[in-house]
């Protein structure tokens, strides 16, 4: 492995940090379906002309005819297709049938198309849109946290020490995947200098509020701070159990950077702590 100048390597060290959270909460809410009871509101997925102004050409529509929006996604186009627009909204003084909806959208010069689903007592799912994507264009799934957490606490009562064992081989290998695909899209030199940028994709898939404390590019040595982990919350242990973190990480920084590391988990929720800490240091050569 090629070694990068000192100057253009970011330097963590010597930065006074903080145990404590540095954020509060910014909540992104994705809608899988609402219940709002007594209430006849609609699903909206809209395609747009990709346009400056577009989706505030339909907000106008939308004021002007008293229909609020609740919430929703939007999405640019890119490769000249059109883009995405999926929102509930409600009618909030009177009532409009989701035929008269459609025509006021179809209505607006910058929407190409209109698909619309409307509640059934009070209940809307989104049944319109699928398959659920990341922004990088793969396919995704939503789990919610206290169901993945009770697999993992299965998986120990089931295999004891080896529940540990299998937990982590899958992180392991969840990590080297996204490793391999960091290198092949952005180059190792340009995520040596990104790295607070890398450690950050655990915050914006919601693996918990990560930050670097410390890097050194050679030897490496990472050290990372994550707040309110997916994977530790809520569980009690004398010993750390971020094991599928703790693999996932690893697996990135070997495939990444091209080197043979061990990772431990210095500090745990699961302990008491306030926050969990991997250390992840290059190994010599020979051990």
């Amino acid at each position: 492995m090629g070694n990068l100048e000192t100057a253009s390597v970011p330097s963590y060290s010597g930065r006074q940090q903080s145990i404590a959270d540095p954020q509060g909460d910014h909540p992104k809410i994705i809608t899988a379906f609402m219940y709002i009871p007594k209430k006849t509101y609609f699903l909206l997925n809209l395609e747009l002309r990709n346009r400056l102004g577009d989706v505030a050409a339909v907000s106008h529509i939308l004021a002007e005819n008293s229909i609020e929006i609740l919430t929703g996604s939007f999405t640019r186009g890119a490769g000249g297709r059109p883009g995405t627009w999926q929102v509930f909204v409600v009618p909030v003084n009177t009532p409009i049938s989701s035929e008269d909806l459609k025509r006021l959208m179809l209505s607006c010069p910058d929407v190409v198309g209109c698909q619309i689903k409307e509640s059934r007592e009070g209940l809307l799912v989104d049944s319109v849109t699928f398959p659920i994507k990341i922004s990088s264009g793969q396919r995704a799934m939503i789990i919610r946290n206290d169901v993945w957490n009770s697999m993992l606490k299965r998986t120990r009562e089931k295999f004891g020490s080896g529940g540990d064992v299998i937990i982590y081989e899958q992180g392991n290998m969840a990590g080297r995947m996204t490793g391999k695909e960091l290198l092949a899209a952005l180059g190792k030199d340009f995520l040596t200098q990104q790295i607070d940028q890398v450690v950050a994709m655990y915050q914006a898939l919601g693996w918990g509020r990560a930050k670097v404390l410390s890097f050194v590019h050679s030897p490496l040595s990472l050290t990372i701070r994550m707040w309110e982990s997916a994977e530790c919350m809520g569980q009690k242990s004398e010993k750390p159990t971020g094991h599928f973190i703790r693999g996932h990480i690893l697996g990135v920084v070997e495939d990444m950077f091209g080197i043979e590391c061990r990772c431990q988990e210095t500090s745990c929720l699961a302990r008491g702590n306030p926050c969990c800490e991997f250390v992840v240091e290059e190994k010599k050569r020979g051990l």
